[in-house]
């Protein structure tokens, strides 16, 4: 049916291979970032100064002086080639000599169409990738623009003593999987929602985290029943008000998971950016005159039910609870004020 109405999705494979170099090169950025164990830091470089590093992941705090991987992205039309690995290799081990960095702990080549056969052979075969790069290092043209014999020779030295297993390349389709149920994945490749866990119960007694929106909603039922009503304590104590509270409490807590469910399911902005549509939905509303705080809290909630809001994934798994819950967010960080007269 989904075929019908918007036509056929494409792959996961499809989306990347209509990757610009620079859009691949933010992927697999971003991809390295969710590996495990995780990095210290993952950083992009790409440019004329890069030294052949694309991506740089850091084990530790001492960046280049430490252990650290390379991600190297190739995104050519073909399988990448013994000879271009051969290049990238020379800048490696050229950037090691030059003290830019230490050699990498590993070097992975991450090309949305892999290697070529040839390639694929002596990566898997170390020893014969390390006598063939040093017989391609010798040869002519050189591997490097303006490579002279004094620094060919330095790298010919280096490769000699240098283990080449560190030098393997990142299969599609694993990392493809090993996105599945990531944000980037949702982001890139679409393909719906993990299920959203049931939500907890609040606890029973009050978060320090939720002072702020109860303390608006005990001005509301003070205004409404009078001032025996002075704490959380008080108004949770309540014939009326108590029933009020702690069906709202239930909307803060679902809005609450919401987010939470958000982090590890959608792009970080996503829920930040449903609660600033509810915000914008409900601002003028809020901003009307009435005759009390309860008027104008009643009023907001059941305008941010009735909201028409399509565009954010979110609105997927979001229910009207989470929209009220939404509400007492917004209170909680003073954007909304039900009483406008305390």
């Amino acid at each position: 049916m989904t075929d019908v109405t918007v036509g056929r999705r494409l792959t996961p494979r499809q989306v990347i291979f209509s990757y610009e170099p620079s859009q691949w090169e933010e992927f697999v950025e971003e991809w390295v970032a969710t590996l495990a164990p995780k990095y210290a830091k993952v950083e992009r470089l790409g440019g004329a100064n890069d030294h052949g590093v694309d991506v740089a992941a850091f084990v530790t705090d001492q960046g280049y002086e430490g252990e650290w991987d390379c991600y190297q992205c190739k995104r050519y039309s073909k399988s990448l080639a013994f000879g271009d690995a051969c290049v990238e290799i020379a800048k490696i081990l050229k950037g090691v000599i030059n003290k830019h960095y230490i050699l990498p702990r590993k070097y992975r080549f991450v090309a949305p169409r892999g290697c070529s056969t040839e390639l694929s052979n002596k990566l898997n075969n170390p020893t014969q990738l390390r006598t063939e790069f040093i017989a391609r290092l010798a040869a002519k043209p050189p591997l490097l623009p303006g490579l002279d014999d004094a620094m060919k020779e330095r790298i010919r030295e280096l490769a000699e003593t240098t283990d080449f297993s560190v030098f393997k390349t990142e299969d599609l389709k694993e990392l493809v999987a090993s996105l599945e149920g990531t944000p980037l994945y949702v982001r890139e490749f679409g393909g719906g929602l993990p299920r959203r866990p049931t939500v907890a119960p609040p606890p029973a007694d009050p978060h320090p985290s939720e002072n702020r929106y109860l303390e608006q909603l005990v001005e509301v039922h003070r205004e409404k029943y009078g001032t025996t009503i002075a704490s959380t304590a008080d108004a949770l104590q309540h014939p009326q008000a108590s029933v009020h509270i702690r069906r709202q409490r239930v909307a803060f807590y679902s809005a609450e998971a919401l987010r939470t469910f958000s982090r590890d399911s959608v792009p970080g902005e996503t829920f930040q950016g449903l609660q600033d549509e509810v915000f914008d939905g409900v601002i003028d509303v809020h901003d009307a005159n009435y005759d009390s705080g309860y008027e104008r809290m009643d009023a907001v909630l059941k305008a941010s039910r009735e909201l028409q809001i399509t565009s954010n994934a979110l609105i997927l798994v979001a229910t009207t609870v989470d929209r009220r819950g939404m509400c007492h967010q917004l209170a909680n960080d003073d954007k909304l004020t039900w009483c406008k007269s305390a």
